[in-house]
Parts: structure tokens; sequence; C-alpha cells
């Protein structure tokens, strides 16, 4: 695997870059200091022909194909992008998702319309937990079995609430060795 430089956050449609920022604090700590993490200022929006009418949500997929797509720059210095959707999304099979990483092509999404919470705070932590889970898996991590680690698999807001946004200790021995790996030789 090449070295990861760091990871830039995009917000997408509906979402204000200030809740980014303010998420970016979780995300920091969750990453322990060990990866950088810019946050775009620009908002921009998502092409209209990748909303399934019928549904009327997002194709997660074509969304994340999208964000790569017009991130070639931002992916070849090394940097990792995770666009922060303010919409709904699904995947073939699924009524919806919480996020969608594509490893192969160094991108994810996290979608925001089921994370909004009663308050601010919990909010914020909430897209913090995707942001993490995602970046997660664009550094190789599957899913965990420890549910109160971050890449524990959420199939409701449930889910999302109880565990962390923290990665558990097995989990970030991983994300360690990824992020390290100009460090050996």
């Amino acid at each position: 695997m090449t070295s990861v430089n760091g990871l830039i956050l995009i917000p997408i449609g509906e979402i204000s870059p200030e809740d980014l920022f303010e998420a970016k604090r979780l995300i920091n700590q969750a990453f322990r200091g060990k990866l950088e993490i810019h946050v775009s200022t620009a908002r921009i929006n998502p092409p209209m022909h990748l909303i399934d009418w019928d549904r009327l949500q997002y194709r997660a997929d074509h969304v994340t194909q999208w964000v790569s797509s017009i991130t070639p720059t931002i992916r070849r210095a090394g940097y990792l992008v995770v666009g922060v959707c303010g919409c709904d999304a699904y995947v073939e099979g699924l009524n919806f998702v919480f996020g969608l990483a594509m490893p192969a092509l160094g991108a994810a999404t996290v979608y925001t319309r089921r994370l909004v919470a009663r308050s601010k705070e919990q909010y914020i932590e909430r897209i913090a937990k995707e942001v993490v889970h995602e970046t997660g898996h664009l550094l190789g991590l599957q899913h965990c079995s420890d549910k109160s680690c971050v890449m524990s698999f959420s199939n409701s807001i449930l889910d999302v609430d109880r565990k962390s946004y923290m990665f558990c200790d097995k989990c970030w021995r991983k994300v360690e060795d990824r992020l390290n790996v100009d460090d050996e030789g």
C-alpha cells in the first residue's frame, strides 16, 4: 500500500462546513493526531443524475465514484477523501446506508440525513463516528465484532449511538500499522 498523507473532508449538499470543522476535533482524537485532517470550505452539490427518483435517495456507490472522479489530484498526492453529504443514500439490497467506502478509489462518503439528533453535540459525534468508520475501511479495516469499536457495523442509529468514535485496541494497531507504512525500512 502507498503511504497516506492525510484525510480531506468535503461538504456536499445541505451540510455546513462548520459542522465538519466541529467533527474534525473528534476525528483527530480517534486517529490520535497521526492523520493530518483538512476540511474543504467549499461546499459542492452532487449531480442530479445520481438521485434515484423512485426512492428519492442518492445511490451511494455512484456518489462515491463521483467524489473520486472530482478529486484525482488530491488522491494522487496520498490523501484519502471523504465526502460528507447532507442527504440520504442507499446501495442495492439495503434501504439506506450511513456511509460507503471504496478503498480501491481512495474515496468514501457519509450521509447525514439519518444522523440528525436532538442536540448539536450528538449530531456532530454521529458524523465523526461515520467519518472515522469509513476512513477505517479506506485504510483496509473490516467490520469489528467489538460493539463499542467505531468499526462495528451500524444497522440503525441505535448502533451508531452505542459505539465509540474511537478504535478498539485491535483495530487501532491495524490503523497504526497502515499509517506508519513509511516509517519502516
